[in-house]
């Protein structure tokens, strides 16, 4: 059996627990300069199918476990109008686990998060994208920096890379501390809204350029102020605002897998803009963050996730036993955080691609959290993405102000709200 048929160790979290039939999506926005045309989107979709099988898959039910069996029907693309289902087991998608949208110049991709992290679906995409401008009568080509429809299928890029992380050199930091985070409760709702603030990367400052892994070094210490002002009258003395950063773990340890492959790193936020200068906030995270971007430390994160998934995977339960220690473990985990930060780092598209491409990002959502922040630089801006079920616009334009106060120009940009997709 083709490996990326048993979900991954990290894509198993997606689809057991509270997770079985909750808003479990991501979502991919493309824009480019163009109308789109669906048959030939539809086209491209289909052609990747081939090249990239371990997303033509569905989900089903195999000696009481949730595996994903391969599909081999059209990928259905819908006008966005007609697209509001909000079911993955919704016959309109044909048994696939993602749903292809458009509307007038914009893509939008929504997609099970056990079947890739947000790296590997937007390597996915831009594959898309090149094949549909290349239908569409452009003269685009690749450098390198985006797969080819024709190319050959690896192997490795449906390897699930997590597997590794056990046999790698670990160990627990003496200063390693699980802050007590706190936990506003979470606003039911099937809606995620999105705020888009931009920075325009040639306007910042020296200090700032030359600071490494942008988002927490000096982006989530102003959001985590920003957080903290909106929840402070329900923290407790011992209580933190806590930014779960998701490691991406590719740069550190290689892997060609598109599969889901990240760990958190926590970041407590304990050094209030009002009490301290911001430098020495600054400072503070950057230190705690770069301590625990070293490889021992990350492998040490990876395997005690890996160990707590391990254990509520076990052999020996039934699946409403399984969605029962999945669920004591969501708990367990979505405590130690406030809300999610991860940095998407340099999107790069070959220039003759890029032209066409106005905007292409990833929403990922707030599941439970505050908030959830992704921050990417794309054409010579640094985009932060918020999303969350309320307050999403009220914490953005705060963040706008603290950045401007501290002379980083920014601005908002864009603002929407869509529906989530469920795995029931």
């Amino acid at each position: 059996m083709n490996e990326y048929l048993v979900p991954s160790i990290c894509g198993r979290a997606y689809l057991y627990g509270s997770n079985a039939d909750a808003s479990v999506s991501s979502r991919i926005v493309a824009a480019l300069t163009m109308q789109i045309q669906p048959a030939l989107l539809e086209q491209a979709f289909n052609e990747a199918m081939v090249r990239f099988p371990q997303i033509a898959v569905g989900l089903t039910v195999q000696d009481e476990r949730r595996v994903f069996v391969p599909v081999d029907a059209k990928v259905p693309v819908f006008e966005a109008s007609e697209a509001d289902f909000t079911d993955f087991a919704d016959e309109r998608l044909r048994g696939y686990c993602f749903k292809v949208s458009y509307c007038h110049k914009s893509i939008f991709v929504d997609y099970h998060r056990s079947l890739a992290d947000e790296y590997g679906m937007m390597a996915f995409v831009k594959a898309v994208l090149l094949r549909y401008l290349e239908l569409d009568g452009y003269p685009v080509r690749t450098d390198g920096s985006v797969k080819l429809l024709s190319s050959e299928y690896f192997e490795a890029e449906g390897d699930d890379p997590m597997e590794r992380m056990d046999d790698l050199p670990a160990s627990r930091p003496v200063w390693y501390m699980d802050a007590t985070a706190v936990s506003p409760a979470a606003t039911e709702s099937d809606t995620e809204e999105v705020v888009q603030v931009r920075i325009p990367i040639a306007k910042l400052k020296r200090d700032y350029v030359e600071l490494p892994n942008i988002p927490v070094t000096y982006i989530a210490p102003f959001f985590s102020h920003c957080v903290h002002e909106l929840v402070r009258g329900e923290m407790e003395a011992s209580e933190y605002v806590v930014a779960a950063v998701q490691v991406n773990l590719r740069p550190y340890f290689p892997s060609s897998s598109l599969r889901p492959y990240h760990t958190p790193a926590l970041l407590a936020y304990n050094r209030n803009l009002n009490d301290y200068p911001y430098g020495t906030v600054l400072m503070s995270q950057k230190k705690l963050l770069e301590a625990q971007l070293k490889s021992n430390t990350l492998a040490y994160s990876a395997q005690r996730k890996i160990a707590e998934i391990d254990r509520a995977y076990s052999s020996s339960a039934d699946l409403k036993e399984l969605d029962a220690r999945f669920a004591e473990l969501q708990e367990k985990t979505a405590a130690r955080s406030t809300y999610n930060i991860a940095r998407i780092g340099n999107v790069i598209l070959p220039d003759s691609m890029q032209r066409l491409v106005t905007e292409f990002y990833p929403v990922i959502p707030s599941s439970g959290k505050t908030f959830s922040v992704t921050i990417e630089s794309f054409k010579g801006e640094l985009i932060i993405t918020v999303s969350g079920r309320k307050n999403v616009q009220k914490v953005s334009r705060r963040l706008v102000e603290l950045l401007q106060e501290n002379d980083i120009e920014a601005y908002i940009a864009d603002s929407y709200a869509f529906s989530l997709m469920k795995a029931k």
